[in-house]
């Protein structure tokens, strides 16, 4: 399958477009990466820089006449031109659209997260086949009002509801820890259905974006998220477990992440 992914690319880090790329590309696809913006690093390095893309209508403009896609995979985005460009792409496009807005994290928005990036992504549930929040986006895509710290199974699923309300056919909600375990919940026409995976206690950058990588790989190719999500979490697990360790930030090693390989 013929991917276009639409991304951050971080020069140094394992994450965002390069997790895309090698991940989707190890499982069989053809990806064709544009980035939205260009970092140095990761936020959670000190002094990061970011670049918007020039001539960034042109390139995808050119890629579209070049290659005909089967999915659109939508991540960070932070102006207007490229949001614009990608409704634009989206009100005609058939294929699949897997959305995954990077907004915040453990209960805090991203520092650099705006009320325009939001009203971003609300707008593009209209399209997406799936939406893969992590529980802090999710709360600030739908509002939810409680404190992080007391949100409970239910309040989740009342968030995935109001996500499928918002336009989404699929809801996927990562990162909410109980009793030391995390659990993944899988919202799809009133059908709830929960995941519970280990809790390594260390934190690896990246995680996210293969995971939702994963699942985009499965949902293009028809497969039900319901038997890929277990799959898909002890895989990255697993691979977790066996990376070495180092003091300070860890990145996720990108390597090994063909489902079934």
């Amino acid at each position: 399958m013929r991917i276009l992914v639409f991304n951050d690319y971080c020069v140094v880090g394992n994450m965002a477009l390069k997790a895309n790329i090698s991940v989707l590309t190890q499982n069989g696809h053809e990806v064709f990466g544009v980035p939205t913006k260009i970092f140095s690093s990761n936020m959670s390095y000190k002094d990061y820089i970011s670049f918007n893309i020039p001539n960034f209508s042109e390139i995808v403009q050119k890629v579209i006449e070049i290659k005909k896609v089967d999915a659109i995979y939508i991540g960070f985005i932070d102006n207007d031109e490229v949001f614009v460009i990608i409704k634009e792409i989206l009100q005609n496009f058939k294929g699949k659209v897997i959305l995954d807005p990077i907004l915040g994290d453990n209960g805090v928005k991203y520092s650099g997260t705006t009320v325009k990036q939001i009203a971003f992504y609300r707008e593009l549930l209209n399209f997406a086949d799936i939406v893969t929040p992590n529980l802090t986006e999710a709360i600030l895509l739908t509002e939810y009002n409680k404190i992080f710290s007391e949100i409970e199974r239910k309040d989740i699923e009342k968030i995935a509801k109001k996500l499928s309300e918002m336009g989404s056919k699929r809801i996927l909600i990562k990162s909410f820890e109980e009793k030391n375990k995390l659990n993944t919940l899988y919202f799809c026409e009133n059908s709830i259905k929960w995941f519970e995976s280990e809790k390594i206690d260390i934190k690896i950058c990246g995680t996210g974006d293969v995971f939702s990588s994963l699942v985009a790989s499965e949902l293009i190719r028809g497969e039900k998220l319901e038997n890929s999500i277990d799959k898909i979490q002890n895989l990255i697990t697993e691979n977790i477990r066996k990376q070495e360790k180092q003091d300070g930030l860890n990145e996720i090693q990108l390597e090994n992440f063909k489902i079934g390989g």
